[in-house]
C-alpha cells in the first residue's frame, strides 16, 4: 500500500513537470503516461510532417529557368541605358515604406513570390536615412534629402542644418534656405504637381514648396512673429503660387477657426484667413483657368484640358485610410495622381511630380499592420497606373519610387510557405503559445499584448480579430507612437538615367541624381551630353558625333568667303 501510494506521488509531480515542460522524461514515463493537456510545437508531435511548397517550385528546372530568364532581363537593362533627357520626373514616396513592409505586402496580396508594381523597374538601390542630427530620421529631413539634394535638421522644412528645430529668425535668412527640384523645374518652364493622402501641410508635401523652421507651423496658431506658416506658402509663395496641382487632406488649415469647408469640417486659422478664397481669387486676377474641388465626384469630373491649376483638399485632417474610406466622397491615391498626370502633361516642356503614400506611416505609428500593407498596395496601384498613362512618354519619363525612412515593423519566426501574413506563425516553446508574424519593436499596443505583470497574453484568443483594419500587433516596448526605423530604404527607378540611382548612397544622392536626369539645378551642377543638346534648343537626346558635319561646314565657308569683298 505504501508503494502505491508513493506511486501516484511521484506520478502527480511528473505530471505537474510535463504541464511545466511539456516532454516525457521523467524516468516514471515508461510506467505512467501522464498526457500533456498544454499547446505543443509542431514539431514536437511525432506525426508531424514538414509543410511541402509549391509544386512547380520542387524541380530544379524551375529555379534554373527563372534564374537564367532573371538574368536575361538584368542583362538587357544594363546594355540598354535610357541617356536621354527626364523631360518628366514622378517622385513616388511610400511614408514609411521599409523594405519589411515591401516583402509583407508582397504575401498580404496574394504570395511570397509576387512582385509590387515598382518592384519590376529595371534599377534599385538602398539609401542611408539619418538626419544630420538625429540617427532615426523623420519626414522632413529625409524629404529634404530627396527633393533638394541636402541633409538638414530633424523636423525643419526646407532650410540647411544651421537652422535648429523651431528657430524662425534663422529660417529667414537666405542663406539657410533650400531650393527644391520643384523650383528649379518651374524656372525651366515645367509644370509642378504634388499629391498627398497626407494634410497637403505635412512634413513631405511641406518640402516641395515651403520653407519653415518647424513642419508643426503648417497654420497660424503656433507661429512665432515673422515667419509664414506652411498653408500660407502653398496658396502666396514663390513656389505654391505657381503648382499646377496641388491634391490632398488637411483643409483645416486653409480655414479660419469658426467656419467650415465645404466638406462641413471645421477651420482653425486664428488671422480669420480663409486661403482657399484667396487662391480662387488669385487665380482669377491672372486670368488663370484655376479650379478647387472638396470631394471625388468634383476631382472626377475636372476637364483636364480646360484647367490651367487644380487644388484639392478632400478632408480637414489626413484623408481616410482606404479600407476605411468613404469612396463616394473620397478619391484614392490612384484617382488623384491620374487626374494630375492629365494636367500636367499638357506642358509641352515637362513636368515634375511629387505622389506621397502617407498613410503607410502613419498606420505603422499605431502598430495597425494590415492598414499599412493596404496602403502599400495603394501605392503600388497608383505607380502601376502612372506607367500605363505615360504610354508612349515613358521613355522621357523617369519615374522614381522610394521611402523617407523605415520602421520598427518585423516579419519573424518560420512561418510556412504560404501561410496568412495577418495571423500568427510560428510557436514558443518557451511560454506555450503561438505568435504572430508582424511585429514592432516598440508602440501603443504593448498593453494589448503582455499583462502589466509581465508575459505575453495568448494569440490563439485573439483569432476572430486578425484581420480587422482595427486590430493592433505586438509592440515590445510601451511606447505612445510607434518610431521610425533607422535602416536603409529600398529606391526603384525607371527611365532616363534609371542607372545611376542603382548601389547604396546617403539619401541626398537621389535629390542629385533628379536633377541630373532632368537637366536642372544650378549651372555649376554635373550636365549630361544630352542637357546640352536641349539646352541649345535641340532634341532631348544625346549629343552625337559631329565629324559628319564637317566637310558641309567648310564648302559653306568656302561658299560664303568671295561674299565678303
Amino acid at each position: 500500500m505504501a508503494l502505491i501510494c508513493v506511486l501516484l506521488v511521484l506520478s502527480a509531480i511528473s505530471a505537474l513537470d510535463n504541464t511545466r515542460y511539456g516532454v516525457f522524461g521523467s524516468p516514471l514515463s515508461a510506467v505512467v503516461t501522464v498526457p500533456n493537456v498544454e499547446p505543443t510545437h509542431p514539431m514536437d508531435n511525432p506525426d508531424w510532417v514538414p509543410p511541402t511548397g509549391p509544386t512547380r517550385e520542387k524541380d530544379r528546372e524551375y529555379w534554373l529557368q527563372t534564374g537564367q530568364a532573371r538574368l536575361r532581363r538584368q542583362l538587357e537593362h544594363n546594355a540598354q541605358r535610357n541617356l536621354k533627357v527626364a523631360k518628366n520626373v514622378i517622385i513616388f514616396l511610400g511614408d514609411g515604406l521599409s523594405i519589411p513592409t515591401l516583402a509583407a505586402t508582397r504575401v498580404y496580396m496574394s504570395g511570397e513570390e509576387q512582385e509590387l508594381s515598382f518592384e519590376t523597374f529595371p534599377h534599385t538601390g538602398l539609401a542611408k536615412t539619418y538626419c544630420i542630427n538625429y540617427q532615426v530620421s523623420d519626414s522632413s529631413c529625409t524629404a529634404a534629402a530627396i527633393l533638394t539634394g541636402v541633409k538638414n535638421n530633424y523636423g525643419t522644412i526646407g532650410v540647411s542644418g544651421h537652422v535648429p528645430l523651431k528657430n524662425c529668425p534663422l529660417s529667414l535668412q537666405e542663406s539657410n534656405r533650400l531650393t527644391s527640384i520643384l523650383k528649379y523645374a518651374q524656372e525651366d518652364g515645367r509644370s509642378t504637381g504634388v499629391v498627398t493622402n497626407t494634410r497637403i501641410t505635412h512634413a513631405t508635401p511641406a518640402v516641395a514648396y515651403a520653407v519653415s523652421g518647424a513642419r508643426y507651423w503648417e497654420d497660424d496658431t503656433e507661429l512665432p512673429a515673422g515667419c509664414v506658416d506652411i498653408a500660407a506658402q502653398l496658396v502666396h509663395g514663390d513656389i505654391g503660387v505657381n503648382l499646377t496641382v496641388a491634391l490632398g487632406g488637411g483643409s483645416r488649415h486653409f480655414y479660419p477657426a469658426g467656419t467650415v469647408d465645404r466638406n462641413g469640417e471645421p477651420g482653425r486659422r486664428t488671422d480669420g484667413r480663409n486661403l482657399v478664397d484667396e487662391w480662387i481669387t488669385d487665380g482669377a486676377a491672372r486670368e488663370l483657368r484655376a479650379q478647387f474641388v472638396h470631394d471625388r465626384t468634383g476631382l472626377l469630373t475636372v476637364q483636364s484640358e480646360q484647367v490651367d491649376r487644380l487644388f484639392g483638399l478632400f478632408s480637414a485632417n489626413h484623408m481616410s485610410y482606404r479600407l476605411l474610406a468613404d469612396h463616394q466622397r473620397e478619391p484614392s491615391l490612384e484617382e488623384m495622381t491620374m487626374k494630375a498626370l492629365e494636367i500636367l502633361r499638357r506642358n509641352d516642356r515637362g513636368f515634375v511630380l511629387l505622389v506621397e503614400g502617407g498613410r503607410i506611416d502613419h498606420a505603422h505609428h499605431d502598430n495597425l499592420a494590415r492598414l499599412a500593407l493596404d496602403e502599400t498596395v495603394e501605392l503600388h496601384r497608383a505607380v502601376e497606373r502612372a506607367v500605363q498613362q505615360l504610354g508612349a512618354n515613358e521613355q522621357e519619363t523617369l519615374l522614381l519610387v522610394t521611402a523617407d525612412h523605415s520602421h520598427t515593423f518585423t516579419i519573424g519566426g518560420y512561418p510556412v510557405r504560404g501561410n496568412d501574413i495577418l495571423s500568427t506563425g510560428d510557436f514558443s516553446r518557451i511560454d506555450r503559445m503561438p505568435f504572430f508574424t508582424l511585429t514592432y519593436a516598440n508602440g501603443p499596443s504593448y498593453s494589448d499584448h503582455f499583462y502589466e505583470t509581465g508575459g505575453r497574453r495568448n494569440p490563439a484568443d485573439m483569432r476572430d480579430r486578425y484581420h480587422d483594419p482595427g486590430f493592433t500587433y505586438p509592440g515590445a516596448v510601451p511606447y505612445e507612437d510607434e518610431t521610425h526605423g533607422g535602416d536603409d530604404v529600398a529606391v526603384f527607378a525607371k527611365g532616363p538615367w534609371a542607372h545611376i540611382f542603382s548601389g547604396l548612397y546617403e539619401q541626398h544622392v537621389i535629390g542629385h541624381g533628379l536633377l541630373y536626369a532632368a537637366c536642372l539645378g544650378p549651372d555649376a551642377f554635373e550636365r549630361s551630353d544630352a542637357c546640352h543638346e536641349r539646352f541649345r534648343g535641340g532634341t532631348a537626346g544625346p549629343v552625337q558625333p559631329v565629324g559628319h558635319l564637317l566637310l558641309p561646314m567648310l564648302l559653306l565657308v568656302g561658299y560664303l568667303q568671295p561674299l565678303r569683298w
